[in-house]
């Protein structure tokens, strides 16, 4: 027998006498593919170690190290070959290449390459030759790849480099994806996104294999439909920002709103000629879209938004009801809250109120435990992860509740009516939200020139839905947003000290409520944000916010406040006599001193919405007061807020980055990007 042919029993001495015959090219024609055999197809032979050679099959293609395959061939020398290899054998044999061009191979090593390259040193270290025997399983050609694969697998862990050219393979030799899936025990959506992997250029797939990218970039990349496109993708960014979704908006542009999205459907979408660029890695669930057509998709919104527009005005009422996608500062800057009235409760609308109250307040304690025990480069366990996103929802659902009771509950005075509107905004989920009761801020200013009487009691600076509210924001902490507020406490009693008239007309809205009103409710129907029992709020600012002591505003106050302690007798007892000597003016300068001290505008508390009021009547700018630092506010929060806050800023290109960094990267890129940029967060708006 010739050279090729097999030993089929270990002790046999019969040698090969007749020439070798000469290979053909080294082409093959593939034989289809078959995932699992009909029945036990495997031909256990020995093989002499001459005849074998790796075959292009073979899935595995990662190196072994030299030193992985020393240690695998002592074992071999000490242990023996337990385990087979598993073998294909050619039609023809095959010549090899280099070293080995003078030899030819009868059978391909499918799955147990390493193997193989340890009998070889075996063979340098003169512990075996040639000639030796190898126990091989031998397959049909059809099988070879899914032999390949499932032996593999259960070896050393294949990369995913492998994985992805293996199951493209398959798929390219005839194989169905659910079959594939049902073989290997994975879901169709992971076999599918395997072999989109394939689809990516080969000098970029190579790239990838050598740890030159990471997989979420090769998952963007692969929404290129050439490998053109692929690499003019991947060149045209600087290596900084080469993060996926820099890469997608590359490929796809910046697309659609995802809220847009959601709110027209990809059905109404595509049934009026749109096309979806299918992303198969946005989710396990299926196929996010990129829409190809903006302008359409942007049309259908506004047209749909319109329609409902149409139907707010007849039924509330307005003046007018304006559309816009998106709720952001931009838009915000073109309204301000009209005055309102509220209606006393019911009883039904208290116990509601209360009891979202309590629920929201729980669910902010829990996120501000975990955000603080987030680590310095803001990466987070998936369980923190999950319960952080799931708790930010509650507390968003809570917030929508709240606002939903208190919108049924605003009203506006007829003289106001006649210029308040609404405005419909969308959610992130697509859902359409109105905000009523407020007026475009030439409206308003028109208001407040020819109205000589002031607001009614009760007058809202949000109306539960305006510009400017104290809502909290989505991803802020209880803890940050007190501390915001207690900056805004003391910059707004220094705001108030430049302003004696507003002090005093304050002072005087809060005696009033309390002493000229017969009504008990009058309270409640017109707050007040002075603590009227001369009670002032800044003995527990510091203890919120200890790094105030250094800030503007409190040097501010208290070097006013010292200078009157001076001029004030040491002894109380004094203290009277001291006054009935004093002039009116005196006697005014130091009334708005002490009406300043008992300004309230805490989060949480019930002086904080109309405090927001009269930061508006003192033309409080929180900008001249306080800026955003890693300190203050974006070492704080999750960096979606701090890419938020870039985005407002009008720092686009640094939003983007941010989302590939590091938080503490993210940090330091923000605060340099926004120094001096005035930038506030939401809760420190004071919108005029």
């Amino acid at each position: 027998m010739s050279k090729t042919e097999t030993l089929t029993t270990r002790g046999s001495d019969t040698r090969p006498t007749a020439d070798v015959p000469s290979a053909p090219p080294e082409t093959h024609q593939e034989a289809g593919i078959a995932l699992r055999a009909e029945s036990d197809d495997a031909n256990l032979q020995y093989l002499w170690l001459r005849c074998l050679r790796l075959d292009e099959r073979n899935v595995r293609k990662d190196e072994p190290t030299e030193a992985e395959i020393d240690e695998l061939a002592d074992l071999i020398d000490a242990q023996g070959l337990i385990q087979n290899l598993s073998v294909l054998a050619y039609d023809s044999p095959r010549r090899g290449k280099g070293r080995d061009k003078n030899r030819l191979f009868s059978h391909g090593v499918i799955a147990g390459g390493r193997r193989l390259r340890a009998l070889h040193v075996l063979v340098k270290r003169g512990r075996i030759t040639l000639d030796h025997e190898v126990l091989c399983a031998v397959v049909p050609a059809e099988r070879a790849i899914a032999v390949s694969m499932a032996e593999n697998q259960g070896q050393k862990p294949m990369s995913v480099a492998d994985t992805v050219r293996a199951f493209a393979d398959m798929v390219a030799a005839g194989a169905g994806v659910e079959d594939i899936a049902i073989c290997f025990g994975l879901t169709p959506l992971t076999i599918k996104r395997r072999v989109k992997l394939a689809s990516v250029s080969p000098k970029l797939f190579a790239l990838y294999r050598a740890g030159g990218m990471n997989m979420d970039q090769l998952m963007a990349l692969s929404l290129a439909d050439t490998h053109e496109k692929q690499e003019g993708a991947w060149e045209c960014l600087p290596a900084y920002s080469r993060n996926p979704s820099a890469i997608r908006s590359v490929i796809v542009g910046d697309g659609v709103r995802d809220s847009v999205v959601k709110f027209v459907g990809l059905d109404a979408y595509e049934q009026a000629g749109g096309h979806v660029v299918r992303d198969l890695f946005s989710n396990d669930e299926g196929d996010a879209a990129h829409i190809s057509d903006p302008e359409l998709m942007q049309g259908l919104a506004t047209e749909k938004l319109n329609g409902l527009a149409k139907e707010e005005r007849a039924n509330g009422g307005w003046s007018w009801v304006e559309v816009a996608f998106d709720y952001d500062y931009e838009v915000r800057q073109r309204y301000c809250a009209a005055p309102t009235l509220r209606r006393e409760p019911s009883d039904e609308q208290s116990q509601a109120l209360g009891e979202l109250q309590r629920q929201k307040d729980e669910a902010d304690q829990k996120l501000a435990a975990l955000y603080d025990g987030d680590e310095d480069d803001g990466d987070t366990d998936a369980d923190s992860a999950e319960l952080i996103e799931a708790l930010e929802e509650q507390t968003r659902a809570f917030e929508l509740q709240i606002e939903r009771i208190e919108s049924e509950l605003a009203y506006c005075p007829p003289e106001v009516m006649e210029m308040a509107g609404a405005l419909l905004t969308l959610s992130a989920d697509g859902s359409v939200i109105a905000k009523r009761n407020l007026m475009r801020q030439d409206d308003y200013k028109a208001w407040r020139a020819r109205t000589t009487t002031p607001v009614a009691p009760g007058a809202s600076a949000d109306g539960g839905a305006a510009a400017g509210q104290e809502g909290p924001s989505k991803g802020v902490s209880a803890m940050l947003r007190q501390e915001l507020t207690a900056y805004k406490t003391e910059a707004l009693q220094v705001a108030l000290l430049r302003k004696p008239q507003v002090a005093l007309a304050a002072l005087a809205h809060a005696m009033a409520g309390l002493l000229l009103y017969d009504s008990v409710s009058a309270r409640y129907e017109s707050p007040t944000a002075l603590g009227v029992s001369v009670r002032s709020p800044n003995w527990q600012l510091l203890q919120i916010a200890p790094a105030m002591a250094d800030s503007a505003a409190h040097k501010s106050l208290h070097a006013i406040v010292d200078a009157w302690r001076e001029r004030l007798p040491a002894d109380p007892k004094a203290l009277m006599a001291f006054l009935l000597e004093q002039s009116v003016e005196t006697l005014q300068e130091l009334l708005v001193v002490c009406t300043a001290l008992t300004t309230h505008a805490l989060h949480g508390s019930s002086h904080a919405k109309p405090a927001h009021a009269l930061a508006q009547a003192a033309a409080l700018d929180m900008a001249d007061w306080w800026e955003a630092s890693g300190d203050t506010y974006f070492g704080r929060v999750p960096k979606s807020l701090i890419a938020e806050a870039l985005a407002e800023a009008g720092e686009v290109d640094a939003s983007r980055e941010v989302a590939g960094m590091k938080k503490a990267d993210a940090v330091t890129r923000a605060q340099a990007a926004l120094a001096g940029k005035r930038w506030l967060p939401e809760l420190l708006r004071v919108e005029a």
